[in-house]
């Protein structure tokens, strides 16, 4: 348990890293074409269809990062009261309900992808295939299937010594 939870862990770092990058050249990007465009007279053509690619994969592969620290927001308020035992069955449950989710999240991105893949379809004004940054939505969101089912095996153990 400990070995596939490190590597959870450091999957889902390295895709954090590859979101804090993709922000770095956003920003990067954004600077360069105001620049150009108020100095120089030049804005650089298809900054915003890049914008459009890099801003999803920054959510989506930061998302099980975010999720394995504890990072997004929760019903602490409602939960904090109960029992460790029922907290824990309802933590089961919601990532359970996450899982099937993102599971399916996972299938039709794959699906979405594949169909921009077969269609050949670009990105005006920078040519880029559709499918690359629709790989985004899968990678993601599987990312953070094996979150939740380390997630889900703390919690079951938490409701197997109640407390």
């Amino acid at each position: 348990m400990d070995r596939f939870e490190k590597v959870v862990k450091r999957t889902s770092s390295i895709l954090a890293y590859v979101g804090m990058g993709m922000l770095l050249v956003m920003m990067f990007l954004g600077s360069a074409d105001v620049l150009g465009r108020y100095f120089f007279n030049k804005p650089i053509t298809g900054t915003y269809e890049i914008f459009e690619i890099l801003l999803p994969g920054i959510v989506l592969l930061c998302l099980a990062d975010t999720q394995f620290a504890g990072g997004h927001i929760t019903m602490g308020l409602l939960v904090s009261r109960l029992a460790p035992r029922t907290r824990a069955r309802i933590e089961f449950v919601i990532r359970l309900i996450l899982l099937v989710l993102f599971g399916l999240i996972t299938w039709k991105g794959i699906d979405a992808t594949l169909m921009y893949w077969h269609q050949h379809r670009l990105i005006t004004n920078i040519g880029v295939p559709m499918y690359l940054p629709q790989i985004l939505v899968p990678v993601g969101a599987l990312a953070i299937c094996p979150v939740l089912v380390v997630q889900m095996l703390r919690s079951f153990a938490q409701m197997r010594k109640g407390g």
